[in-house]
């Protein structure tokens, strides 16, 4: 049998088939279908001539959350909340976007005030109820907002994190109520205190939970259609896979989930190889996601944030810029080039796809500077029109003046792109006290293995990891994604005995809730659950709380407290240890079991002798070897300046490096 991953881009559909008896890997890239995404998921099983009838298991990543909420394409969504906070949403933290401008204007409110409703109802912080909830009431405001057409509701009653029965109460009376209401509460999507993040965050789930509903739905039903006889599981943004339901109704989880699959199977191929510190550098078509994995572990946050608006929901820490290689090249006002962020995406496309783009980018300038194979095909599905990029090179270069020929230019963007993808690098690891040369580069996306070696030498990283089918390498971790549940439970409490007592029993009892949805959700069983444990915790009087990972609880508060000490020393590096410290909220992640995905190791014997081509570099047109990845064996040892090419992506191997294929079919790079 065989397991799919599939990740929807937005230039490219990536498929990758795995086979776990023989560790097979086929993989395919289609152009994204954006109308009918399932057409192109399909185009790629018949170039791979799979029949989903022969498939076991089906993981999808998709873009679809993100693309409508930062397209403005979800659904109006009206708001109940407890009475007197009905301008929660429009008044939010009180930041200004730009600290000093006085007329800066305000961001829009997330629903306009005629869609926010309020109602008589009061919990307290410490969760008991002070004021019962108005059904009478309730039943008024739902009346009147069935009226408007509204057909997404998100419920956000103050402290539901401590005490969900008000919401639970109110979202049922609705849907009995007017059944073509979808209601959002904000104790299921985030039961974490903050009200203005906890509120936005419903909000935006409760918009996009139509469409992602009705588009899975769809999805679901063309696999069946097609043969599919299995569960879909979806990847989540905090790199673990979940059931088609729970994606529908909570799909503000997987507004990250693209990129999330790329960190989950470089945490995993990256173990294999022995590797536990890892700088990811994902380049695709349209971005550049980059994310740090510290002893095995990617950085995870829950201070995300979707075209302005808080998404307080857990998730890996991903940096992302508009650099990729559908990026276009341009001049600015000033007469400066730049890079991005405008994408040409995968219509037009780049000029070189031939496919009535006109203007240059990333990929244009890879291709005139001899990266790209002007007699293959990009993504196995473009044959490059070298004449094509020359010609939108051209016209740039005679907007920049100065005698700019079209190499030179080209040279000239892969170098700004690469600089714009450094400072993303350095946001996410110097900025935050990691020294980057401490740790492997692991790039892929198409074009991620064509900037390696440049952004090594940049940050003076020792050595890159190139992984295996980089192109696909983002649905290469949905197939080795395992089940994954994220639990919070607020506590506020001291970090005495006291409060650790508190906070011991609300890990049991997240324990006790995991082991049940892992069971009936994914069918995983008590004894193959694992969880991973984390406590926030901040100074009293702290805004913002810091995550402190632990195997366990310890039995002692000092313990747990100079562990705290130790996360904050090592994130800020400054501590007042005096200062009495608290619990904000414990952080539960349990797993299902990890699926066995395996490699093929290199073929031993001689590699035939690679070709020669003229590559653009600092000295100008200099010789660098060709190979095909397929090819290397074992003892093979590639020397830079060289090209290694293979089905979705190219590796450039730059002067000074060199690398071989290890054990585990990755291409590791070191600088000589």
């Amino acid at each position: 049998m065989l397991c799919i991953g599939v990740d929807i881009g937005g230039t490219f559909t990536d498929v990758i088939v795995y086979e776990p008896a023989t560790g097979r890997l086929a993989e395919a890239k289609t152009l994204s279908t954006p109308a009918d995404p399932a057409a192109a998921i399909l185009d790629g099983l018949t170039k791979l001539d799979v029949h989903l009838s022969d498939v076991e298991r089906f993981v999808h990543g998709t873009t679809r959350v993100t693309n409508a909420l930062l397209e403005g394409a979800g659904e109006p969504v009206a708001v109940v909340t407890t009475e007197g906070f009905r301008d929660v949403l429009e008044m939010g933290l009180g930041h200004r976007p730009r600290l000093y401008s006085v007329k800066e204007a305000a961001r829009p409110a997330l629903t306009p005030r005629r869609m926010r409703h309020t109602v008589q109802e009061r919990v307290t912080a410490a969760g008991d109820i002070a004021v019962p909830l108005d059904m009478t009431g309730l039943d008024e405001v739902t009346d009147r907002l069935a009226a408007t057409g509204a057909t997404a509701v998100a419920i956000c009653f103050l402290h539901s994190y401590r005490n969900a029965g008000h919401e639970r109460a109110a979202a049922d009376r609705i849907s009995r109520r007017h059944p073509q209401l979808a209601c959002s509460i904000s104790a299921e999507v985030v039961p974490e205190h903050g009200e203005y993040e906890r509120f936005a965050t419903t909000v935006l789930n409760a918009s996009v939970r139509g469409p992602v509903s009705a588009y899975l739905s769809g999805l679901g039903s063309t696999l069946a259609g097609s043969g599919y006889r299995h569960p879909l599981a979806i990847m989540t943004s905090s790199g673990g896979v979940v059931s088609t339901d729970q994606a529908g109704r909570l799909p503000i989880n997987l507004a990250l989930s693209g990129p999330a699959g790329g960190v989950a199977a470089s945490a995993y191929v990256a173990g294999l190889a022995g590797f536990d510190n890892v700088i990811t550098c994902d380049i695709g078509g349209t971005s550049t996601d980059v994310c740090l994995i510290k002893d095995g572990v990617p950085l995870m946050t829950n201070h995300g944030t979707i075209a302005g608006h808080p998404n307080r929901t857990f998730q890996i820490e991903i940096n992302t810029i508009g650099a990729g290689g559908g990026s276009i090249a341009w001049r600015d006002r000033g007469g400066e080039l730049r890079v991005g962020p405008r994408s040409a995406g995968s219509d037009p496309g780049p000029a070189c796809y031939g496919r009535g783009g006109v203007e240059p980018t990333t990929t244009d300038a890879h291709l005139v500077v001899g990266h790209l194979d002007p007699h293959g095909r990009l993504g196995g599905e473009v044959t490059p029109q070298l004449d094509a990029a020359r010609a939108a090179l051209g016209r740039l270069a005679a907007e920049l003046g100065d005698g700019l020929t079209e190499t030179e230019l080209a040279y000239g963007i892969l170098r700004l792109a690469t600089v714009k993808m450094t400072s993303a690098i350095k946001e996410i690891s110097v900025a935050r006290g990691h020294d980057p040369r401490e740790f492997v580069l692991m790039p892929f996306g198409g074009a991620g293995p064509m900037h390696a070696t440049a952004l090594a030498d940049e940050l003076g990283i020792p050595r890159v990891l190139v992984p295996p089918v980089p192109g696909n390498f983002s649905a290469l971790g949905f197939v080795a994604a395992r089940a994954r549940h994220d639990y919070v439970r607020t506590a506020l409490v001291p970090a005495d005995s006291a409060g650790l007592a508190t906070a011991r029993g609300l890990v049991e009892e997240l324990k006790a809730a995991a082991r049940d949805q892992l069971k009936a959700e994914d069918a995983v069983e008590a004894d193959q659950v694992t969880f991973r444990l984390s406590m926030g915790m901040r100074f009293r009087g702290q805004s913002f709380d810091l995550a402190v990972p632990l195997d366990e609880l310890p039995d002692e508060p000092a313990d747990l407290i100079r562990a705290f000490h130790a996360a904050y020393q090592e994130r800020y590096a400054y501590l007042r240890s005096e200062h009495p410290a608290e619990i904000v909220n414990c952080r539960l992640t349990a797993f299902g079991p990890q699926p066995a995905v395996t490699f093929a190791a290199p073929p031993d014997g001689p590699a035939p002798e690679p070709g020669t081509l003229p590559v653009w570099g600092p000295e100008g047109w200099t010789d660098a070897a060709v190979w095909q990845r397929g090819e290397l064996t074992a003892g093979v040892r590639v020397s830079g300046p060289a090209v290694v090419r293979e089905s979705g992506s190219t590796t450039v191997v730059g002067a000074g490096w060199w690398g071989r294929v290890d054990p585990h079919g990755n291409l590791l790079l070191e600088r000589s």
